[in-house]
């Protein structure tokens, strides 16, 4: 026994010292290969594309010369009518400058026997609601007509806003002096 661990003990370090300068060649290869990979990655996060493959958030875009987040859209549906109400409303609104630009937060109340209840709403300021049946064509029309009441909702807010939009002038700058 003691023979045959002296002939094997050799072919066993040979074997390990094999073994690591391999592994040590793999590990130095990646090493080199990962930083390529991650730069890759971080281009294709950067250079969003649509499905007709057209540039969305490329740093060269001309429809937003900043990088700040403009808008948002917060899904909190949980029924399958919900879903597609906010998905065809997204994509309605997806054109829209005006709802691109706003905060919006799409919410359902699912109720088994009336249906579920659609809010669209902007903080605390409801835009839009509405009752739903489980049908998925009458959420799609919805999503429709709501695209229409919420942008027309958000331009009255804007018009009723713009004259106080004035950063450098405060509250007590717009009011008139007394005549004395």
């Amino acid at each position: 026994m003691r023979r045959l661990l002296r002939c094997l003990t050799p072919l066993y370090i040979f074997f390990l010292s094999t073994l690591s300068s391999l592994l040590a060649s793999e590990a130095q290869s990646l090493a080199n290969a990962t930083p390529l990979k991650e730069q890759k990655e971080i281009d294709s996060i950067n250079q969003l594309s649509s499905s007709d493959d057209s540039k969305v958030g490329s740093a060269k875009s001309t429809n937003s010369a900043n990088s700040e987040l403009s808008g948002i859209m917060v899904d909190r549906t949980s029924t399958m009518a919900g879903k597609t109400f906010y998905r065809a409303f997204s994509q309605h609104a997806m054109g829209n400058t005006i709802i691109g630009n706003a905060a919006i937060t799409i919410q359902e109340q699912p109720d088994a026997r009336w249906g579920s209840q659609i809010w669209v709403m902007d903080e605390s300021q409801i835009y839009f609601r509405t009752q739903l049946s489980p049908r998925v064509s009458e959420a799609e029309r919805a999503a429709e007509e709501a695209v229409q009441i919420v942008e027309e909702a958000l331009l009255r807010q804007q018009i009723v806003s713009a004259p106080n939009s004035d950063k450098d002038l405060g509250g007590d700058t717009l009011m008139t002096p007394k005549k004395q």
